[in-house]
């Protein structure tokens, strides 16, 4: 499994060291992007992502923290410290807050991500249409994927139409959770991904991550490997330094 979605640092745990150890161990897991959200923890995901093999890192400021999008770049000023690094974000609009200075540091986060040729990964909380319209302007050239996508099946066909992808994690597994389900049966197979966002919506070292994988499994009737090659290539495919 590919968990594309996670954020691992001294921000969200108590035991930082213990737990990605034991994260690092989990035999299911086969690797991990952990995502950056303010400049404190885009320093620790480059660290962690630089000593255990199966982490990555993302780096971006997420639309209700503060920075700046240039402090990024120089967390990667050569190619060495850009190795692991395998997406902008989590960047994008959140509907909680003043939506015009979020604007202006998405915008900066995709011309980010297009000058360093990665795709990014999207934060939208109630903001879906907004933020496909400015994608619309201000399109990424490396392609994007809509984490914890709240489901909307018109907004599912407008993220497919310009080849982008939707992620999803814990909340498919709940039996309310009718929407996520109907989202589920209608993407397209290759336009899907998954992810924990541990520990906001999962923990780790649980089965929950087990979970969503054998739920997707079951709404398209797959089997067990099939699942796993499909879900894999799709993570592979959008964050391509995965595969290298």
């Amino acid at each position: 499994m590919i968990d594309t979605h996670a954020h691992i640092n001294s921000n969200t745990l108590k035991n930082l060291k213990e737990e990605i150890i034991q994260i690092n161990n989990l035999a299911y897991l086969d690797k991990i992007i952990n995502v950056g959200t303010d400049s404190k923890t885009n320093k620790e995901v480059l660290k962690i992502a630089a000593s255990f093999k199966k982490f990555y890192a993302s780096l971006g400021i997420h639309p209700l923290y503060e920075g700046n999008i240039e402090d990024i770049l120089k967390l990667i000023p050569n190619e060495e410290a850009l190795e692991k690094v395998v997406a902008i974000g989590e960047t994008g609009l959140d509907a909680s807050s003043e939506l015009e200075p979020q604007k202006r540091k998405f915008i900066e986060s995709i011309e980010l991500a297009n000058y360093l040729r990665l795709p990014i990964i999207i934060h939208a909380n109630n903001t879906n249409e907004l933020v496909i319209n400015l994608l619309n302007d201000h399109p990424p050239h490396y392609g994007f994927v809509f984490h914890c996508f709240q489901p909307d099946l018109l907004i599912l066909e407008k993220i497919q139409k310009k080849d982008g992808y939707i992620s999803v994690g814990i909340p498919i597994t709940k039996k309310t959770a009718k929407k996520s389900l109907e989202v589920v049966k209608s993407v397209s197979l290759d336009h899907l991904l998954i992810e924990t966002d541990y520990p906001f919506m999962s923990r780790y070292p649980t089965t929950e991550g087990k979970l969503i994988f054998k739920k997707i499994q079951e709404l398209r009737n797959l089997g067990l490997e099939e699942t796993k090659t499909i879900l894999d290539s799709n993570a592979k495919r959008l964050f391509y330094k995965l595969d290298k």
